[in-house]
């Protein structure tokens, strides 16, 4: 069964692409079949960021507007991943139904064999970041663990509820063990919600980013990519890698 999981986060700028497009090539590593889709229609980057030029033919935006079937907008990453990007026209956005899009994804890859569709959402939850998460099974926040970021998923929680919607837990990105975090314990008791991952500041992420590859992939023992490999292993219900158990061990910081 295709488990369709949204990666959204209460605020812009935390790495919650960077997340998206490595989870999804973590999974793909793993055997997964896996599917990335850029939900973000306002500033879409996931295609950019996974080395897709922006003059795809297809993309979302036409399969929302019923021009083409979601297949059709699938684009093959050189590692197995599968990417459905979305377009650039800001024209092309007024026009779009969003209503359509729960509805073209759940009923598209409910005939796929796809073991994980992951959508990467647009920062907060204005109408597309709502419709995009009404298309989701798992929910899953992206934040930096700073007192900023938190209260604003917060607020974002109480929305969701409101809307019969419950997030799954919290990736913690661009963590640096600094006195000056928010400790795990603090994350979830302000949020009710577990701190499920904690990804490392990193320098390979920059680099792999400017060479528009996955850090998984291009550093799969940096520090990033241990994180990141081992929570999309738990996502997958298999075993972690153990070539990584060294740096994983070093780098958790618990409450």
């Amino acid at each position: 069964m295709t488990r369709i999981i949204g990666i959204v986060s209460a605020k812009g700028g935390v790495g919650k692409t960077t997340v998206t497009a490595n989870l999804g090539a973590a999974l793909t590593s793993f055997g997964k079949r896996t599917a990335v889709v850029d939900c973000n229609l306002t500033n879409p980057h996931l295609g950019l960021i996974l080395g897709l030029l922006p003059n795809w033919k297809v993309t979302l935006n036409d399969v929302i507007k019923g021009r083409s079937k979601l297949s059709a907008a699938v684009h093959n990453h050189p590692s197995g991943l599968q990417v459905i990007p979305a377009a650039f026209e800001v024209r092309d956005i007024r026009s779009l139904n969003l209503h359509q899009l729960r509805n073209r994804i759940r009923d598209t890859f409910s005939r796929q064999r796809v073991d994980f569709v992951i959508l990467d959402s647009s920062p907060g939850l204005f109408n597309e970041g709502l419709l995009t998460l009404r298309a989701c099974q798992e929910i899953y926040f992206v934040a930096t663990p700073h007192m900023p970021a938190i209260i604003d998923i917060t607020k974002t929680i109480a929305l969701l509820k409101k809307r019969d919607a419950k997030p799954s837990g919290i990736i913690l990105n661009r963590v640096r063990n600094k006195p000056y975090e928010l400790r795990d314990d603090e994350i979830e008791h302000f949020t009710h919600l577990p701190v499920l991952a904690r990804i490392p500041e990193d320098e390979n992420v920059l680099k792999a980013t400017n060479f528009k590859v996955p850090v998984v992939t291009q550093h799969p023992g940096s520090k990033a990519s241990v994180a990141l490999s081992n929570f999309a292993a738990d996502l997958a219900g298999i075993q972690k890698p153990t070539r990584f158990s060294f740096f994983g061990n070093l780098f958790r910081r618990g409450n």
